[in-house]
């Protein structure tokens, strides 16, 4: 299959809209396709498509980071709410 800009476009815009809306299980899923497709079609590609996607790509995988250190830190502060006792 050769590189199609609308196919990656939808999956670039695909990955935002779950990541505005806070799916960010999907949103995993989704960056991992995406991710798949520009290994796949990186020789086919205009520098610019591939600086943008591996752009966007960068930002999901940080962004999925932060968010995964703030849910480790937000059940730590539960966990030691639990076991306060008045």
């Amino acid at each position: 299959m050769a590189y199609n800009k609308k196919e990656a476009q939808t999956k670039i815009q695909t990955l935002g809209s779950l990541m505005a809306n806070k799916k960010y299980e999907e949103a995993w899923t989704s960056a991992g396709d995406l991710n798949a497709y520009l290994k796949v079609h990186k020789s086919e590609m205009s520098g610019s498509d591939y600086e943008l996607i591996n752009g966007t790509l960068k930002s999901f995988y940080a962004v999925n980071k932060q968010i995964e250190t703030v849910g480790k830190r937000a059940f730590a502060m539960g966990k030691k709410a639990e076991g306060i006792q008045l």
